[in-house]
């Protein structure tokens, strides 16, 4: 029976209690026991963050984990509806929650991609499903027919498909099957979310969101699911509630709208008179409750003027000035009439602007007017009315006509604040600013478009032109967010960014900003407290206003973070420059070239990006910006690259094009390096990069260039800090919070690739708020569009790369095409330019609404000039001479420097004269655009494109433009636009070059300018200032940095102290402007003594500033001393640090640290710390301060800090070597820390443990098996390291294993085949340390390889050493020597380590070590694992030692050639040894015996543990080979069997006991095989075998061996008495029958095949040497009596008499053998050596010997006869002489052969 879930038991209180744990976890085992899992997820997920709570603490969480996976539906339809995607909903969400850097490796990227996934995968499968499903019933579903047939879905359903990367499945069967692999991922989600649930560090946050979270919901009962905050971020506010302001008591229905100056009236009147401010308050109180009778509603004018103007009469003599409006509602959803309050005026103030102003509103058309005039009353028959309420208009109104009114004196005054001024409801606050006398910032009134903006649901994208309200709508955005959670209870404060790129807007949007918080909290202020303020403001109204150096107006901000992670909610709202935020999130960025990413970065990259994020955080300096590029690059690519890129572009726009295109743009980022190569970048479309598509070859190589120089000078640009950071990024998460809504303004001016950066800062997919216009680009380096930048975001998100959450909902997109600060006359000039571009280069610029102005206004006029004068507009400006110039909001715009030097070289300092490039960002009322035309880089063919691009004819010009070399004129007419919207109110063109014509002809025909007629003075249209508009000018110049322009303006405002603090910051400037180094280092000393001038002057509160100012010259001019000295005087010991650091004055920082701690930030604090600790240490020296309160502490922060040397270093002052020792091993400073116990030389402890620790560190290197001797002789090996600090160590003092283990490790680095490794060997076994020595043993034995050319002697003491390492294998492999693994010496010498339970594993790559196997082992496990790898090993050592003995010289023959003639036979390929005659004696052949023997007896050794029987027989035949070919040697001078003595035998008994043993095994299992005439093998070998038994005798009866029947080879002529030719072989060796070997030999030279001619020349010696008692006289006393035969035909003198016949059979034996050897075809019946022919000529002289030997000793003249025959005389059957050997040939021309 089912066991419902009872959630009261999971509540919060319950749950912080042990009993309330116990009982729930009881309750959920019950449950889960007698209920389906679904419904318990199903329930648990009903309260928040209980499910994520439930599996990361309950006990048996791990089997409900599996009890889930076990429930995954299998049917893609029950999958749906199960409770897998609400479950995966809420993980997903809570780890997506969760910062970056929660998470370890790669998982916060993949939780980012999985959170994207599970929002997209439900609908998608839900498609598929209706494909899969089409034609099946409910009941039916599962047994679909699947046949191909076509689907049809829509548009917006194949989009949901392509979000998975899922094509549209063409048939049933693909959609199912693309079904089940969506599954298959699904699960793999749920196991790596349940994992994590799994994990111990996320148990914190788990308990957070529920313990946390549901606290108030326990104490204020259930509360819905939809009123519970998202875990990332809040629901978009109701921003109408929350930028309302509050309602004022005793005020009636009627809103209230107060202009600028009507408060600015009533704040005046405040501050002179309290009572009346009271007065007029009280009336406009009276409007507001709809009292408009009497005095109160009285017109200014007549019926018939328009909208009508009312006044209401306060006083006698005061007046309140108020119109009827109609705007738009709080949510905007219907206009209402309000009270739009102009000002407070005398009676004779009210002059005649307000008719004017009554006609002038009345151009907003008929709607408007009837909205103003009519009038609710609020009951019939009352005098009191109501606002009325309408429907909201569609668009926005404006007016053609001009807000200038003229006076009757003909002077002209601009009203234009009338109609565009912001108004602010009277509220709360508002009134309490009153009272506190301060100037309040309210929000005011915004336009329908600007809220729809502001209540935008989602990101958006706002585009418009500069004044259209992008920067009201993001600031009032910020505002009503920052209010909603003020409001709220208990919610999370939302982190909202505000970015751009000039440090001078974000302060100003700070300041307004904040000015809303703080005048909105006046509301809530208490009277004492609005007397305070009011005491307050009155202190600074005589305080003049701050001159901050506006580059680092945000930086002066006290307690801003150095880094992104530093960031908490306090920051926030955050007003910063990108620059700073890029630096800011630097600071936190890591790059390293791990292989674990996916993207990894290689080691040089990686070192190129630690490089620029390096110079990011600590050297600004080296930043290029557009002003260090103009200055100290762009001269040197004029010079060098000789292009017209000086001549036709400028530097402006070939940095934009480096930052823009080659390094900042999506293509380039998604390059190597960032950057995009020649071949790409030349390739690009025209039409997007239409500006040097002419020539992007000579701007490639430019660029290639200035890449070079910026390397050689270690700077970095803008492309390369972002492109660093993203790498960064990309390998390591984002450390810190993100922020919940982000607001770029001016994105134009951003690289396209710096909003990658900016979009990973933000969570929230709907908090983007992008706003900009790309037809005003401010900053160098832009070069996208809006519709670049959406698609470009798109993609990013949507690629998941850079772990980006993913919008669900599309981003919105909106144009401002209202402009509120200039007039339709410069507007409308400004519009038709903004169109040429947009109809000839469509991809350039984004296109947009016409724009249009909400005022009329005058035309631009033009001045075509005098072009007979010198200086065409001499008369123009002549009446600006003396003592007369332009006004303070006039301008004079010039191309660049050189023509307003000119200016002011002929005219003087008449007026503010700036570059087009410095006006950027800058407008004044007047502007004059002076000779734009003349100085233009296009041509006049250029400019007379854009009139023939719109005659009359049409002439489609658009088309192709972009790759023409028209591309410039693009620039220009976007450089035009800029000089012409620097314009407010009027704008004059001054230009006479042909140039200008084409555009002035445009303009003209579009009825767009004005032509002013000839000889007009430019005093017409001068402007005379006040000193407080000059101030306020110069104030603007300076805030823009135009420090020189802002002097003029001080000086005329006669402000002394401006001035030179104006004057200061362009001597700053210049200095950062200077190129030449000395030069620079003396402007900067200039402008640093100005700025202490400055301080000297400032007031108390303004003086730090001034003294950083000239801190930051000093630095900048190396002079740290000064600097750090006013960075004190600034109070700024930060920065004084920093200087004392780059000075190496560390006392000084030690001395801050102690007196000033608390004016050091605590991060800066610690790293200060951390320096001065490491400078200390590494120089050996004591601070002049204790840095630390006690020692111990000092050695806990050097723990705690990683410093690891400066805590060695302590410790070892301290004289605590061990503790040293420790850290060392600590860091794996293994010698490092043997050194430091070495130090404490009174100390046996330390001795002994530094002696431990080196043999564990050459044993755990120097194992068994290992190339010792190699690694010991590496100067880079940890081995020789610890080995050379343990040489000077006494041996004495040591214990006997220590000291004989270092004195092994010690002789194997000299020479690994000494003796001493030997004797220490033998001294291991003796001392019972086995494994000791059979480490010696083994290292003796790797001589193997060095063996080749060794000789024989050498070779012998090899193998005596070599048995001894057998031998003592054998005796452990067969368990006569125990060999325990688990002995502590054993585990040492095999790599072996002792693990948990009683385990023990084996290092990685040691003797022992099994790759693929399970590295753990019972003690058993590991003995027989060494115990067979040791069998195995033997094994090898066999397997070495034969080949190397098979390859030795040692036991190679000597070559017979050689000895013959003293010469190589062939020396490239003779492989024998080559010695002189004169060195072999009998000593050397009993030497070689002597190996052969010794090499046998430890086979035999071997023999007894390895091996099969087939490898063992197989080895003792090639051994008895080799060593009968040792014995019987082919040549008498290399020694016989005669010469053998046993005495030069080492070990000689032994050595003979081996023999006979082998000779018994060898003759038991030889048998012939195969056909009789394939029996040589089996002969060879009984031939050898036998002459083995009579040279080393035995007990063995050959005889009775080989007369066995399957050792029997018949002759197979006639029938013989025993016709067994091995039983005839043996019979003769071993002198039973001699005569029987006549017939065997005949045997063999007929029937043998590929025999080894030494065995038969061997054996027809021994045959004749049983003749030899045939050739004495019969009955002679002696039978060798005048015998001449060699000794070893004596060795049995005793031989029985051979009958004649015999001896001649026997004669016609050697006839036989002797002709083959002469005819040259001996190969083809004998197995010769490599050196064949030499060979056969050896034999054939002793077979020429031996029969002179027996012609010498024979007494019978036949025989002597035949001899002769033999020797001297071919023979009768020879073959034909040409087939002879040559050898034969010339031994019978020569007949050299002696007769003995």
């Amino acid at each position: 029976m089912a066991v419902p879930l009872d959630l009261d038991t999971f509540s919060v209180s319950k749950l912080q209690t042990e009993e309330g744990q116990r009982n729930a976890f009881e309750h959920l085992n019950d449950v889960l026991t007698f209920s389906h899992v679904e419904d318990v997820v199903h329930d648990l997920l009903s309260k928040p963050g209980l499910f994520v709570y439930i599996l990361s603490v309950f006990p048996d969480a791990t089997s409900m984990r599996t009890t889930i996976l076990d429930a995954f539906p299998t049917d893609p339809l029950a999958l749906q509806q199960s409770f897998i995607p609400p479950l995966l909903s809420t993980t997903s969400s809570f780890f997506f929650s969760l910062p970056s850097d929660a998470f370890h490796g790669d998982e916060s990227r993949t939780v980012g991609r999985y959170e994207r996934y599970i929002a997209d995968v439900w609908p998608a499968m839900a498609i598929l499903s209706s494909i899969a499903f089409r034609n099946a019933t409910p009941r039916n579903k599962m047994n679909v027919n699947f046949k191909e047939r076509k689907t049809a879905v829509s548009a917006h359903d194949a989009t949901i498909l392509r979000k998975l990367n899922v094509q549209l499945p063409s048939d049933s069967h693909i959609a199912m099957k693309t079904l089940g692999d969506i599954m298959a991922i699904i699960l793999q989600i749920l196991k790596f979310y349940l994992g994590l649930l799994a994990d111990p560090r996320f148990v914190g946050q788990c308990k957070d969101i529920y313990l946390g979270a549901s606290g108030a919901q326990d104490n204020e009962g259930e509360m819905e699911a939809g009123n519970v905050l998202p875990l990332a971020y809040a629901q978009a506010p109701h921003f109408e509630a929350t930028l309302a302001a509050s309602d004022i008591d005793r005020f009636g229905e009627w809103t209230i709208l107060m202009a600028c100056s009507a408060t600015r009236d009533l704040l005046q009147l405040r501050r002179r008179d309290a009572k009346r401010a009271e007065y007029v308050l009280k009336k406009i109180r009276q409007l507001s409750r709809g009292n408009f009778s009497g005095n109160n509603f009285k017109a200014l004018h007549g019926p018939s003027h328009g909208i009508p103007i009312y006044q209401a009469e306060v006083l006698s003599n005061l007046r309140l000035v108020y119109q009827i409006d109609c705007t738009l509602d709080d949510d905007g959803q219907a206009e209402r009439q309000v009270i739009k309050i102009y000002g407070i005026y005398s009676h004779k103030q009210l002059d005649r602007i307000w008719p004017w102003l009554s006609k002038l509103l009345n151009g907003r058309g008929k709607v408007y007017r009837q909205r103003c005039t009519l009038r609710e009353l609020a009951a019939p028959g009352g005098g009191v009315y109501r606002p009325a309420i309408f429907p909201p208009r569609l668009e926005e109104f404006t007016m053609d006509q001009s807000p200038v009114f003229v006076h009757d004196d003909g002077t002209n005054e601009d009203h234009s604040w009338l109609i565009s001024s912001k108004c602010v409801k009277l509220s709360k606050a508002y009134l309490n600013g009153l009272i506190a006398e301060q100037e309040v910032e309210l929000p005011f009134q915004l336009t329908k478009k600007e809220w729809e903006i502001v209540r935008c649901p989602t990101s958006c994208y706002v585009i418009g032109r500069s004044g259209t309200g992008k920067t009201t709508a993001m600031v009032f955005k910020m505002l009503g967010i920052q209010r909603a959670w003020e409001q709220a209870s208990g919610a999370r404060k939302p982190r909202q960014l505000f970015v751009t790129r000039f440090p001078v807007l974000a302060a100003k949007v700070n300041e307004f900003f904040t000015s809303l918080i703080e005048s909105l909290a006046l509301a809530g202020r208490t009277q004492d407290e609005l007397r305070k303020l009011r005491s307050q403001a009155r202190n600074a109204e005589s305080q003049e206003p701050p001159m901050i150096n506006p580059m680092d107006a945000l930086n002066y901000r006290p307690g801003t973070p150095q880094k992104y992670s530093e960031l908490t909610d306090h920051d926030f709202p955050l007003f910063i420059t990108f620059d700073q935020l890029a630096r800011m999130v630097a600071a936190d960025t890591q790059v390293e070239d791990s292989k674990e990413h996916d993207r990894p970065i290689d080691s040089k990259e990686c070192a190129r990006l630690k490089f620029i994020l390096g110079k990011v955080i600590n050297d600004e300096s080296s930043f290029v910006t557009y002003s260090a590029f103009r200055t100290r690059y762009w001269p040197r690519l004029c010079d060098t690259s000789r292009s017209p890129l000086a001549r036709s572009f400028g530097p402006w726009l070939v940095f934009s094009e480096f930052m823009g295109v080659i390094k900042g743009s999506e293509t380039a980022f998604h390059s190597p390096n960032g950057i995009l190569d020649r071949h790409t970048y030349v390739n690009l479309s025209p039409r997007t990069y239409p500006v040097f598509a002419g020539d992007r070859h000579s701007l490639y190589g430019a660029f290639e260039l200035y890449s070079k120089l910026k390397s050689e000078k270690y700077g970095y640009d803008m492309a390369d800090r972002t492109y660093a950071i993203l790498k960064a990024l990309s390998c390591n998460p984002l450390k810190g919070q993100p922020v919940d809504y982000l607001y770029v303004d001016e994105v134009q001016d951003n690289l396209i690739i710096d909003t990658i950066l900016l979009r990973i800062l933000c969570r929230n997919a709907d908090g983007l708020f992008w706003a900009g216009d790309t037809a005003q680009t401010i900053s160098a380096g832009s070069s996208f569009r809006f519709a670049d930048l959406k698609a470009f975001i798109h993609r990013t998100e949507a690629a998941g790369s850079m772990a980006i959450q993913k919008s669900c909902t599309k981003p919105e997109v909106f144009e401002l095409p209202i402009n509120y600060r200039s007039h339709s006359g410069i507007v409308n000039c400004a519009q038709l330019v903004v169109k040429l571009v947009t109809d000839f280069w469509p991809d350039s610029i984004d296109k947009l609404q016409p724009e249009r102005a909400m005022l009329g206004g005058p035309k631009p006029v033009f001045f075509v000039g005098w072009p007979d004068e010198t200086f065409p507009f001499e008369p123009f400006f002549s009446g600006l001479r003396g003592s007369r110039e332009l006004g303070a909001e006039q301008c004079i715009i010039v191309r660049d420097n050189a023509v307003r030097e000119q200016i002011r070289e002929r005219f003087g300092d008449i007026a503010v004269i700036l570059t087009l490039e410095a006006s950027k960002g800058l407008e004044f009322d007047d502007v004059f655009l002076y000779n734009f035309f003349e100085d233009s880089a296009a041509t006049f063919l250029q400019w007379r494109i854009v009139l023939m691009g719109h005659s009359d004819k049409g002439i489609p010009l658009s088309r192709g433009m972009g790759g023409s070399p028209h591309s410039v004129l693009c620039n220009e007419l976007k450089n035009l636009y800029v000089g012409i919207t620097r314009a407010r109110k009027k704008l004059y063109l001054l230009d006479h070059s042909q140039k200008c014509e084409p555009m002035r002809e445009l303009w003209s025909k579009k009825g767009l300018i004005d032509v002013a007629p000839p000889g007009t003075n430019i005093c017409r249209y001068a402007d005379k200032s006040t000193p407080e508009q000059w101030a306020a000018a110069g104030h603007k110049l300076f805030n823009a940095c135009q420090f020189e322009e802002a002097v003029h303006c001080f000086e005329r405002a006669n402000l002394p102290k401006q001035l030179r603090i104006a004057q200061a910051y362009e001597l700053y400037e210049v200095a950062k402007s200077t190129v030449q180094a000395s030069e620079c280092r003396k402007v900067f000393l200039d402008a640093a003594e100005a700025f202490i001038q400055c301080a000297g002057e400032a007031l108390d509160t303004e003086k730090n500033r001034f003294y950083r100012e000239a801190a930051e010259c000093y630095a900048s001019a190396d002079n740290a001393h000064m600097a750090a000295e006013f960075y004190i005087a600034a109070d700024d010991f930060t920065g004084a640090t920093e200087q004392y650091r780059k000075a190496g004055c560390f006392d000084e920082i030690v001395q801050i640290l102690d007196r000033h701690p608390e004016k050091i930030t605590g991060s800066y604090r610690n790293q200060l710390l951390y320096i001065c600790v490491v400078y200390y240490s590494r120089n050996g020296l004591r601070p002049p301060i204790p840095l630390f309160s006690s020692v111990e502490s000092e050695l806990t922060y050097l723990e705690s800090q990683g410093l690891s040397e400066a805590r060695i270093d302590l410790l070892e002052f301290l004289g605590r070597f061990l503790e040293a020792a420790e850290v060392h091993l600590g860091l794996g400073q293994r010698c490092d820390a043997i050194k430091s116990l070495l130090k404490d030389q009174q100390n046996s402890n330390a001795l002994q443990r530094a002696v431990d620790l080196a043999l564990d560190s050459l044993w755990q290197e120097c194992s068994f098996d290992k190339p010792v001797q190699a690694i010991l002789q590496n100067k880079r090996s940890d081995a020789y390291k610890v080995l050379n600090c343990v040489q000077g160590i006494p041996l004495e003092c040591l214990e006997i294993s220590d000291r004989g283990q270092i004195r092994f490790f010690r002789a194997v680095q000299q020479s690994p085949f000494a003796e001493e490794v030997y004797q220490l060997g033998e001294e291991f076994s003796n001392r019972g340390e086995e494994a000791m020595a059979l480490m010696a043993f083994d290292v003796l034995s790797s001589q193997l390889a060095a063996l080749c050319s060794a000789d024989a002697a050498e070779f012998d003491n090899f193998l005596r050493r070599f048995e001894r390492y057998v031998h003592l294998l054998n005796s452990i492999v067969s368990d006569e020597i125990p060999l325990r693994a688990t002995d502590p010496e054993v585990m040492k010498v095999f790599g072996i380590v002792p693990s948990s339970d009683r385990n023990y594993s084996v290092i990685a790559g040691t003797f022992l070590h099994r790759k693929f196997k399970q590295n753990r082992y019972l003690p058993m496990e590991i003995n027989g694992l060494l115990k067979a790898q040791l069998q195995a090993h033997l094994r090898n050592k066999f397997s070495e030692e034969k080949n190397a003995s098979r390859i030795s010289w040692a036991f190679s023959t000597h070559c017979p050639y050689s000895i013959m003639h003293g010469l190589h036979y062939d020396e490239q390929q003779c492989n024998q040894q080559h010695e002189q005659r004169l060195h072999l004696n009998a000593a050397s052949y009993n030497m070689k015996i002597n190996i052969h023997l010794q090499q046998i007896r430890i086979l035999d050794l071997m023999f007894s543990v390895v091996g099969s029987h087939g490898d063992r027989l197989a080895s003792m035949m090639a051994a008895l080979d080799r060593l009968y070919a040792a014995i019987y040697c082919p040549i008498f001078v290399q020694g016989s069997v005669a010469d053998l003595d046993w005495n030069s035998i080492r070990n000689a008994e032994g050595c003979i006991r081996v023999v006979r043993e082998w000779i018994e095994k060898t003759i038991e299992y030889l048998r012939p095989t195969g056909q009789p005439t394939n029996y040589t093998n089996y002969l060879m070998s009984v031939i050898r075998v036998t002459s083995f038994h009579t040279a080393f005798g035995g007990q063995c009866s050959l005889q009775e061996y080989v007369s066995r029947q399957r050792c029997r080879v018949p002759y197979g002529e006639q029938p013989l008495t025993d016709d067994n030719v091995s039983a005839d072989i043996v019979a003769s060796l071993t002198g039973s029958d001699p005569i029987r070997g006549v017939p065997a030999l005949r045997f063999l030279l007929q029937n043998g095949v590929r025999m080894d001619l030494l065995v038969v020349c061997n054996f027809a010696e021994e045959v004749c040497s049983t003749f030899v008692s045939s050739l004495h006289p019969f009955g002679s006393s002696s039978p060798l009596h005048d015998i001449l035969v060699p000794r070893g035909w004596v060795m049995n003198p005793n031989k029985p008499v051979i009958r004649r016949d015999i001896i001649q059979s026997f004669l016609h034996c050697l006839r036989r053998l002797m002709n083959i050897l002469r005819s040259g075809r001996a190969h083809m019946r004998f197995h010769l050596p490599q050196d064949g022919e030499p060979f056969v000529d050896i034999v054939l002289a002793r077979m020429c010997r031996m029969l002179c030997i027996l012609g010498y000793n024979v007494r019978d003249v036949g025989l002597s006869k035949t001899i002769a025959d033999i020797l001297l005389l071919p023979p009768l059957d020879a073959d034909d002489p040409r087939n002879l050997s040559p050898q034969t040939l010339r031994y019978s021309a020569h007949h050299s052969m002696s007769p003995c």
